[in-house]
């Protein structure tokens, strides 16, 4: 993780204004509930934060990263906002289990909302991680995953895979589809050749 480390440096500079649409459209799907406990996984510089508290801070948000320059951002980010309910820890995303969770938060929970912005595609063991997500939910909570897949492959899906260490063939909206009721997917507008593949949202409730 140590390119994401860097890559935190000009990360929302470079990339914000491709995804700002994305994120919004995730935030207003995932439909947070007062009183609820969120989990944003690789939530890199924190630029869920913003679309998710929106009008309204009376939930808790969890921020994780594997990248601690990432999470330095977000940092920065929840302090400039003043933002009282939001917490960041650095984890692994592929040990998230309840116990694990307790372990970073000192609590012990589940969540009812669980989003995961251009995580799945970069994210080893990404099934794993999926089913593990989705374990963590409780009954009809709801996960929103927002990503890219390539289905064919272009000069620039080699370069946004390079670039941001990622693999674009991952199936992950067809995998959330099975471990998932209710299942939507959106495919967003933002052309291929900008994201190496079509940009989509995903969602499914806890069965």
């Amino acid at each position: 993780m140590k390119w994401y480390d860097l890559f935190s440096n000009f990360y929302d500079n470079s990339l914000e204004k491709l995804y700002f649409g994305s994120r919004k459209r995730a935030a207003e799907l995932l439909d947070i509930s007062n009183g609820q406990n969120v989990l944003d996984v690789a939530c890199g510089t924190g630029a869920n934060f913003k679309h998710l508290i929106k009008d309204h801070s009376n939930f808790t948000l969890y921020g994780m990263d594997f990248s601690a320059g990432m999470l330095n951002k977000a940092k920065l980010n929840v302090e400039k906002n003043q933002w009282q309910n939001i917490h960041l820890f650095q984890a692994d995303a592929r040990n998230l289990t309840i116990e694990t969770i307790q372990e970073y938060t000192h609590k012990k929970i589940k969540f009812d909302r669980i989003i995961c912005v251009l995580g799945l595609s970069v994210i080893p063991d990404w099934e794993l991680v999926l089913s593990n997500l989705v374990e963590l939910l409780n009954p009809n909570g709801k996960i929103v995953i927002v990503d890219v897949y390539a289905s064919k492959r272009t000069f620039n899906t080699w370069l946004v895979e390079k670039i941001a260490k990622a693999d674009l063939n991952r199936k992950i909206a067809d995998v959330l589809q099975l471990k998932t009721s209710n299942f939507h997917l959106e495919y967003l507008p933002v052309k291929e050749s900008k994201v190496g593949g079509k940009l989509f949202v995903a969602v499914g409730t806890k069965m």
